[in-house]
């Protein structure tokens, strides 16, 4: 937590719990402006109380870093030992691949592609969808 948000989380906590203190004896002994008063005092702690809160929530201990590293660590180690990080197979072209269809294929328009993409048939082809 910063040194700022460290010295305003107590004063907003009791002014906090002070207006609200002042704000429930004017509503219940009907004095407006004494309520008027501690509204004025719960409402001014609000945003020093919410900048502390939302410091304090995002700051992450040393040991809260530590067992994260710890906990992805042995996430990973459990990864290998599943087998889940091995490299991938080579593509064997699918099941009705012919032996040539393996192979690397002939570049298209100066772009090589991978071993296992299929070239588009070129377009003088006369075949009809049904």
């Amino acid at each position: 937590m910063s040194p700022l948000a460290r010295r305003l989380y107590l004063p907003s906590i009791a002014t906090a719990a002070f207006g609200t203190a002042i704000s429930l004896y004017g509503v219940l002994h009907n004095l407006y402006n004494v309520s008027a008063l501690g509204t004025l005092a719960l409402v001014a702690a609000i945003p020093a109380l919410s900048y502390c809160l939302t410091a304090r929530a995002t700051q992450a201990s040393d040991d809260q870093l530590a067992e994260t590293h710890r906990t992805g660590y042995r996430l990973a180690l459990q990864h290998v030992a599943m087998g889940l990080l091995d490299p991938p197979a080579p593509p064997d072209g699918g099941e009705r691949a012919v032996e040539d269809d393996t192979q690397k294929a002939p570049p298209t328009k100066s772009v090589i592609l991978p071993d296992n993409v299929w070239p588009f048939r070129p377009r003088e082809d006369d075949r009809r969808a049904v």
